[in-house]
């Protein structure tokens, strides 16, 4: 019995620890030079692994660092990061539970063949298929379909694919406002209903604007089934009062102030045009469907074959969700491809 691993990031690292404790031949093939490279950018290099609101949902990963003594610690909103506040942490930690003969690197998959009751991939022959490819968010569309086009090879449909946790386009001509960040509310309205709100600091780009909190915004837009007039209402500075802000030119870095001088700063509505493209995006909305999956993470069309990971059509908020979900699933998978083995013997 080999399991073969498609996929070096979070969800087959995972799965890899598992089997490789359970002494059950793996190989992972990554079509990268490098494992975890997704890993390595969470966070901003620091690894948001998890969130306090979903410790609960992370019984393994939470045993998995306490059992390699690997502290972490949470911030002030919930996000949970190595002590080392370095990802190569939480890489090296996967990486060191594995076999390194079983990695091999530069190993794109194009095609898999499954021939009798087995699964031809590259030059190697699998029992049974992991696959842990991600997604195609932020990657330049040129390398996009390395994620997915293997997969026409097993009649594996996906949804529709978006970015998410992304920037908008707005409407409106906010260029003047270039690079700079400010304190805001903003709430996200579609049909002039309230969808949802966040606070925290905005950057707006020549024709839109990012950050943390309107990247969270995507996400319940992109979960809209119509869009109807979408924007964004937004409080520039909420703790300090219209008068405080009266002399806009010195409230404002450079000349941001002339873009604000007639528009009240406390309540700014800027018209959604779109969302940024795929390459900006930290996750993407859309996948393999989860009505094609069983609760064991198998393909209903073929249970040995495993999907995990953001190769899933599941997408979260910011703030370690999504990171956290790829090392559950990838876990999950391993102990029940663990347990199939096992109650056979």
């Amino acid at each position: 019995m080999v399991v073969g691993i498609i996929g070096a990031g979070a969800c087959g690292l995972a799965a890899a620890t598992v089997l490789e404790q359970a002494k059950i031949k793996y190989i992972i093939l990554e079509r990268n030079n490098k494992p975890g490279s997704k890993i390595l950018a969470s966070g901003n290099g620091k690894c948001n692994i998890m969130n306090m609101e979903n410790m609960s949902l992370n019984k393994e990963l939470i045993a998995f660092l306490k059992a390699n003594s690997c502290p972490t610690y949470f911030d002030l909103e919930g996000r949970v990061y190595p002590l080392s506040n370095s990802s190569k942490t939480i890489l090296n930690v996967f990486l060191d539970n594995i076999s390194k003969e079983n990695l091999k690197t530069n190993e794109l998959v194009t095609k898999i063949v499954k021939k009798d009751s087995c699964y031809i991939v590259n030059d190697y022959k699998f029992d049974k298929l992991i696959l842990a490819t991600g997604s195609s968010a932020n990657i330049v569309l040129s390398k996009q379909s390395l994620c997915y086009d293997y997969l026409s090879s097993l009649n594996i449909r996906l949804t529709e694919l978006k970015p998410s946790l992304v920037g908008f386009k707005v409407k409106e001509d906010v260029s003047i406002l270039k690079n700079n960040r400010f304190k805001v509310e903003v709430s996200l309205y579609n049909d002039s209903k309230l969808i949802a709100k966040e606070n925290g600091e905005i950057i707006f780009k020549t024709d839109g604007l990012s950050g943390i909190c309107v990247m969270n915004l995507s996400y319940y837009y992109n979960h809209l089934k119509e869009l109807k007039d979408p924007y964004l209402r937004i409080n520039i500075n909420p703790s300090f009062s219209y008068n405080q802000l009266k002399s806009l030119k010195y409230a404002f870095p450079d000349n941001t102030y002339l873009y604000f001088k007639d528009k009240d700063i406390h309540n700014l509505i800027l018209h959604i045009k779109d969302t940024y493209d795929i390459k900006d995006a930290q996750v993407i909305c859309g996948g393999i469907s989860k009505n094609d999956v069983n609760i064991d993470y198998s393909l209903k069309l073929d249970k040995n074959i495993y999907v995990g990971g953001e190769l899933l059509d599941e997408d979260f908020p910011c703030g370690g969700f999504n990171l956290s979900h790829a090392f559950r699933s990838g876990f999950i998978i391993g102990e029940n491809i663990k347990n199939e083995i096992y109650h056979r013997i």
